[in-house]
């Protein structure tokens, strides 16, 4: 069963755009993904890239890079969505360290209980400097 193919439902928005994608995935790349996430950022040239479908297909595609946006280490997520229709969307979020903690926490939940919700909660930009 662990390696028997799961659905993810993907939303994504920020104050301008939003898009969505479902798509079918190995579990073990979300929990590779967790992993990651859960020693991130280790330098601020640290990257973790999640991606899903492949671009342009039929069945829609997901590509999420999380990176550090200055020396400070403010961190990011850049989010490409597809929905295998002529639908997509690209953009950034920010989001906090606390933020990123819950989100993996709710990643791994979902994988020992088989479902669930795990939202990464970003930030305006402007809300960096306070």
């Amino acid at each position: 069963m662990q390696d028997d193919p799961s659905k993810i439902w993907v939303k994504a928005c920020n104050e301008r755009f939003a898009g969505e994608t479902e798509q079918y995935f190995n579990a073990q790349s979300l929990r590779d993904l967790a992993e990651n996430l859960s020693s991130f950022p280790k330098s601020n040239s640290d990257e973790i890239i999640f991606e899903v479908g492949e671009v342009g297909s039929s069945y829609g595609h997901c590509f999420l890079k999380f990176y550090c946006i200055d020396s400070a280490g403010h961190t990011a997520v850049f989010i490409s969505v597809s929905d295998g229709e002529s639908n997509s969307a690209k953009f950034t979020v920010q989001f906090e360290v606390l933020s990123l903690d819950m989100f993996v926490s709710s990643i791994n939940f979902a994988l020992k209980s088989g479902n669930g919700v795990s939202e990464l909660i970003g930030i305006n930009a402007y809300t960096q400097n306070i």
